[in-house]
């Protein structure tokens, strides 16, 4: 079972997982530092044990193995050629100090001599603290937590006041097997990886509001499907299913509108038949043909009023299509009935490929630009078909002729009409798509100021736009439609 939670019990768990994700960081940190220090102050106070060991011959502590030099062994050890020793490499770093405490009585009271064979590293001794004031003891164990700082496997030679030298191994305290486990670096991945996660579910969740609103805010994807899938959070979902009752309530006022028209439409045909009958009767030819007039006008205006209704409703499903010939064949109807309308193919540009060794004549750069009749779009052919039909007829309406072109990127298709009339102002051209609404030269032009209601309202449907520019020789009408 699929849990569905609301936006503000998921803001309640991102906040308390972010909380937890970061006391997990800082306690891993902090355990670390402890357990570090712990480590170096076990192999500090190893350093101090030893230094009793070697001193008074006490029993070394558990981790620390002694072992007394060969006579042989000590002459190398005493002239310091521990390079020489059975058990030191060649690639081995040998790092020489000395301790003592200097008395009021004598140059030297104490004295200790150390050799740290490690095959890691040099020590740097210049780190330790050390005094002529300090005690033997206190500069091994300082010696002891350095090589466990360092975190390297080294073997300590000793000799305390000319004795024997002694061989010590003590990695089972300093070594790099008894370094405790470094959570810091986990420490700092927690709160990065965290973050992510966050910002992640924050994306998915904005991601699913800013896609259901690129849907709304097209009204063709919008009408493309009866209802939208409830997706994303529980107030996304209530508001999907708002909406979606919304579509359903308006789809059915739409259907209502649309018999209720088509049923004035049907019951004002017979009245109108019987009007039109009797106007036939009168013998006044003057009265009869402006009776006749007004029957067709009151038809056709109530024919107009129902093709809005239904381009409205967007009954028609969509499918994949060339706009091309789609355009080709409404323009093709209008040149079989005699009308001056033109399509018009869009022009390659040209490149030249002139350079200093050679100069060649400007070609066609096909490959630039997206061939006309290559254009596919999903749409609805017969809602499509109208709203070109619509503007090829304004257009020869106001204009001497017509000329269609067709114009194309990867999301959007463009069908603009040319008229060839006289101008309009910016006012006139915006208004023209109000309903009923024709422009002012329209005095002795039939029609009823809907053809333009009709072509905005589909082209809003597919996602597009009907706009209008003023051109140099009179008009041109851009239909857009997006084409997926």
């Amino acid at each position: 079972m699929k849990i569905i939670l609301s936006l503000q019990m998921r803001a309640t768990i991102w906040i308390i997982s972010a909380g937890l994700a970061g006391i997990l960081s800082s306690w891993l940190w902090m355990y670390s530092e402890a357990q570090w220090k712990q480590h170096l102050h076990k192999s500090y106070m190893s350093g101090l044990s030893l230094f009793e060991t070697v001193r008074d011959g006490t029993s070394p502590i558990d981790g620390l193995q002694l072992t007394k030099l060969s006579l042989p062994l000590q002459r190398l050890a005493e002239a310091g050629r521990f390079s020489q020793l059975p058990e030191v490499a060649p690639a081995d770093h040998i790092t020489l100090m000395s301790f003592g405490v200097t008395s009021s009585t004598s140059n030297i009271g104490q004295r200790m001599a150390l050799a740290v064979i490690s095959p890691d590293l040099k020590y740097p001794v210049a780190e330790l603290e050390q005094s002529k004031q300090t005690a033997p003891g206190a500069n091994l164990a300082s010696v002891t937590r350095l090589l466990a700082s360092y975190c390297a496997n080294a073997t300590l030679f000793i000799t305390y006041e000319n004795r024997p030298w002694i061989r010590v191994d003590g990695n089972a305290i300093w070594g790099c097997e008894a370094a405790p486990t470094d959570y810091r670096l986990l420490a700092v991945a927690i709160p990065i990886l965290a973050l992510a996660v966050l910002s992640a579910l924050i994306a998915n969740t904005s991601s699913a509001f800013v896609s259901f609103a690129s849907i709304l805010s097209g009204r063709w994807s919008a009408r493309g499907s009866a209802s939208y899938t409830p997706e994303g959070p529980r107030e996304l979902r209530a508001m999907i299913t708002a909406i979606n009752a919304h579509r359903q309530a308006e789809g059915e006022s739409l259907s209502k509108r649309a018999m209720f028209l088509s049923g004035v439409s049907h019951d004002l045909g017979t009245p109108a038949a019987r009007l039109r009958l009797r106007a036939a009767l009168i013998e006044d030819d003057e009265l009869r043909q402006k009776m006749d007039a007004d029957i067709d006008h009151m038809t056709g205006m109530i024919a107009s009023v129902l093709d809005y209704t239904q381009s409205e409703m967007n009954i028609e499903k969509p499918r994949k299509m060339s706009l091309f010939s789609l355009v080709d064949s409404v323009v093709a109807d209008f040149q079989d009935a005699g009308y001056p309308v033109t399509l018009q193919e869009q022009e390659a540009k040209k490149i030249s490929t002139w350079t200093i060794f050679s100069d060649s004549k400007p070609t066609s750069l096909r490959g630039a630009l997206l061939k006309t009749n290559r254009i596919i779009v999903t749409a609805q052919p017969l809602s499509l078909q109208r709203a070109i039909i619509n503007l090829i007829d304004n257009a020869l309406k106001y204009g001497r002729k017509a000329i269609v072109s067709l114009e194309a990127s990867s999301e959007i298709a463009s069908i603009h009409i040319d008229d060839f009339g006289t101008g309009m102002s910016e006012d006139e051209i915006g208004s023209l798509t109000a309903p009923f609404k024709r422009g002012e030269n329209a005095a002795s032009i039939d029609g009823f100021g809907m053809g333009l209601t009709v072509a905005t309202t589909i082209a809003e449907q597919h996602g597009g736009s009907l706009y209008f520019q003023n051109t140099s020789d009179g008009l041109r009408a851009t239909l857009t439609i997006a084409r997926q």
